[in-house]
């Protein structure tokens, strides 16, 4: 069995140097270094025997490298100049231990190339489609680099103290994928199939398809160059901050900044055209190769006004509003890249459920076509493969607008009492949609064509000759609103205190940039704004720190010495945390129904009655050890199929199937996004610790931390995959945060530093 103590090392460095020519210049130099071993912890097989696990059997190390030089000029006692320039360098790894070592053929699959070991399945490890950890690996390379220069002046004049600047930012990323495992798919070998060709569903098994040795599916990729991409964004600033009146002050400023499209630096990025001509098949739509993908957004101003004003004695009110370019840079992966990669598809074509070919024989020759440009056209029998990026040549930066008010009283000499308000919205957000798609109802009134559909669906796509085809533009758009009521007792006699209490809601469409699925790609996007993902309505948190009144000019002082040593220097710290949880989303699965492949739109269930977390959901059950003999923290008879649809089909043959099956498929689900709150989460961390006062340079400190002290256990979310024929797993808890994550388990630490 694997070794249960994973092999990870930290290395962290720092060092600053700072010269002072006289009073009126100084400069500074400062590196820093942190970076992690990276090796992993097999999971399903010997430690020894690493090339069997394609997920945690890898070693991903990692550096972060920052050299930062700057100066500080005063010129005049009303004027200071600040400027620094800065290099960041990023360097990640992907070491994986079946690289070089031909293992196609030590696996007895000829004709195949022995770089890296195949891929057998995806998904999780744990799951027979994965094969239990055989989903393939990529050896690689990820440098990231930021060039930045920054010069900034302060000038003071009477009421006004005005600071303007200029910032460059430079940003470069080099990829390379040292070799990519040819995927081998097992999908439908042992399933049924319909008189239309199609596969039947809710039948095979794909570990039983792999047993077969016989593949369904295969993909193979050969790398033509690395992934270059570059680009620039410079800024301007000017602000003022304005003592208006003893009890008024004004800050108002402008920013500017301008960001070049991404270019490579070898070979320009490509991107689907619907005007273009597919070079492969004639067809309308295909890529096009070139340096820019968009044009210039000149109209990014960003004005931001702010203002604080003591209106009475201890009655201060505050208030602000601000716009924010969100800068586009280039994507973190590689998109944009498509046909640099050489691909090539081994698969029957659509409708046709025969294996392409038996392992042992291996598969037909492995040809890839090279243009003269150094990119390679798709070469294969099924387009939906062909998954392709569609970059908006009229994309503009995404922006952000803040507004907030706080109205704060001061209680006491010690204590304050704050009422604010933030609102956000984010305009513009930058999503990727398919739109290479149709209607997730298309043809739900036309039996004879909704047939055909559903035995060759390609064919039906708009460009029925690419697969996916994900548009990035400005398809998004966010809110937040919240009200939070926070007192503040402030560090006095030893003694801190504060708490709080937020009421918000976010709302978006999408939880992340990039990111573009809902239940109609095409039809209305808008049905995906919903809460967002990390929306929390209620939060609650306290925190209080408290130096212990013992030990020198404290209110316990001991005469002897050595005891007023060892007696000082205790503090004690608490935080307490009450959130409500984070949105559900459902699905549904496993129907007896007929639907559209999963590009056609999400599915989700029918919801009949409102759905929520249960009374006494900590209560699991006994038997806490099998997930499926536990107590769902939701019921599923708050939901049905779509349509209302029953369960289960008539017996085969009958006119009651054939009807039933015409007037249930192909419906739409009436539930939208994140309908429900999920668990909440109680947290309890606290310390303690014991300062010591060496000599006057030389401190050292013991700490005692415990996190989830009162032992409150919070759970990670349920699956929320409506499945009528396997109801044992929907709603019930099977994962807890991680010790070192916030609501985790109860950990305890134990700390020694020193300091001089």
């Amino acid at each position: 069995m694997a070794d249960e103590f994973a092999r990870v090392f930290f290395n962290d460095y720092n060092l600053r140097l700072d010269h002072q020519f006289n009073s009126a210049f100084k400069i500074y130099g400062s590196y820093t270094y942190n970076g992690q071993s990276g090796f992993q912890r097999p999971i399903n097989i010997r430690e020894d025997r690493a090339e069997f696990d394609h997920q945690q059997g890898n070693w991903a190390p990692f550096a972060n490298a920052n050299y930062s030089l700057g100066k500080t000029w005063i010129i005049s006692p009303s004027i200071v100049n600040d400027a620094r320039v800065g290099y960041y360098r990023r360097e990640n790894k992907t070491e994986v231990p079946s690289f070089g070592g031909n293992w196609a053929q030590q696996l007895g699959i000829p004709n195949m190339d022995g770089a890296v070991m195949p891929a057998f399945g995806s998904g999780g490890h744990d799951t027979p489609g994965a094969l239990y950890g055989l989903t393939g690996a990529t050896p690689s390379r990820l440098l990231t680099e930021t060039i930045s220069f920054r010069n900034d002046t302060t000038l003071i004049r009477g009421r006004h103290a005005v600071k303007f600047g200029y910032e460059l930012l430079r940003f470069r990323l080099n990829s390379a994928n040292l070799a990519r495992p040819a995927v081998l798919s097992f999908d439908g070998v042992t399933s049924g199939v319909l008189t239309s060709g199609a596969l039947q569903p809710n039948t095979g098994n794909y570990f039983a398809g792999f047993l077969t040795g016989q593949v369904s599916n295969a993909e193979f990729f050969s790398e033509l160059t690395s992934w270059l991409p570059r680009s620039s964004i410079h800024s301007f600033y000017l602000k003022d901050d304005w003592k208006v009146t003893s009890r008024l002050t004004l800050n108002v400023g402008l920013r500017y900044s301008n960001e070049s499209p991404f270019s490579a630096k070898y070979g320009g990025p490509s991107n689907f055209s619907p005007t273009a001509t597919d070079d492969v098949t004639g067809r309308p739509g295909g890529l096009v190769f070139g340096s820019g993908l968009s044009q210039r957004d000149n109209n990014n101003f960003n004005p931001r006004i702010g203002a604080a004003w003591q209106f009475r004695d201890k009655w201060v009110l505050r208030g602000g509003f601000g716009m924010y370019t969100t800068d586009t840079k280039f994507p973190g992966t590689r998109i944009q890249f498509d046909e640099w990669v050489a691909q090539t598809n081994q698969q029957a074509a659509p409708g046709n459920p025969t294996p392409v070919w038996g392992l042992s024989r291996g598969p037909d020759p492995i040809e890839f076509n090279i243009r003269s440009n150094g990119t390679s056209p798709f070469r294969g029998q099924n387009f939906s493969a062909r998954n392709f990026a569609d970059w908006d040549p009229n994309l503009r930066n995404a922006y952000s607008m803040n507004w907030n008010g706080t109205v704060q009283r001061e209680l006491s000499q010690n204590y304050l009492l704050e009422v604010s308000y933030q609102g956000s919205a984010g305009i513009g957000l930058l999503e990727n949609w398919n739109i290479n798609t149709f209607p997730i109802d298309f043809a739900r009134n036309d039996l004879a064509l909704r047939s055909q559909v559903l035995a060759a669906s390609q064919n039906f796509r708009p460009f029925p000759h690419f697969g996916d085809v994900l548009m990035r533009s400005n398809f998004g758009h966010s809110t937040f609103h919240s009200g939070t009521a926070k007192l503040e007792r402030r560090y006095a006699n030893g003694m801190f205190f504060s708490t709080f209490y937020t009421f918000s809601k976010a709302i978006n469409s999408q939880d992340t940039d990039n990111a573009g699925s809902g239940v109609a790609p095409i039809q209305n996007r808008g049905l995906e704004n919903g809460r967002a993902g990390y929306d929390r309505n209620h939060r609650w948190i306290s925190t209080i720190n408290w130096e212990l009144p013992m030990g020198k000019n404290k209110r316990f002082s001991p005469s002897n010495r050595t005891l007023n040593w060892l007696v000082s220097g205790f503090e004690v710290s608490w935080i307490q945390t009450f959130e409500s949880g984070n949105p559900l989303n459902f699905t549904f699965q496993n129907s007896p129904y007929n639907y559209y492949p999963g590009f056609a739109g999400n599915r989700r269930p029918d919801v009949v009655s409102t759905p929520s977390i249960r009374d006494g959901w900590r209560d699991i059950g006994a038997d806490r050890f099998n997930v499926q003999n536990t107590n769902p923290v939701v019921d599923m008879s708050h939901f049905a199929l779509p349509g209302g649809c029953p369960q289960t089909l008539p017996a085969a043959g009958t006119q009651a199937r054939t009807d039933l099956l015409n007037a249930c498929s192909f419906v739409v689900g009436n539930a939208g996004r994140n309908i429900m709150s999920g668990l909440p989460l109680v947290w309890s961390p606290v310390s303690a610790q014991k300062n010591f006062q060496i000599r006057e340079r030389i401190k050292a400190q013991l700490r005692w931390d415990f996190q989830n002290a009162l032992k409150t256990y919070n759970f990670n979310p349920p699956p929320t995959a409506v499945d009528f024929q396997n109801p044992r797993t929907f709603g019930r808890v099977s994962s807890d945060p991680r010790t070192a994550s916030l609501g985790g388990q109860p950990l305890m630490n134990i700390t020694v530093m020193l300091q001089f």
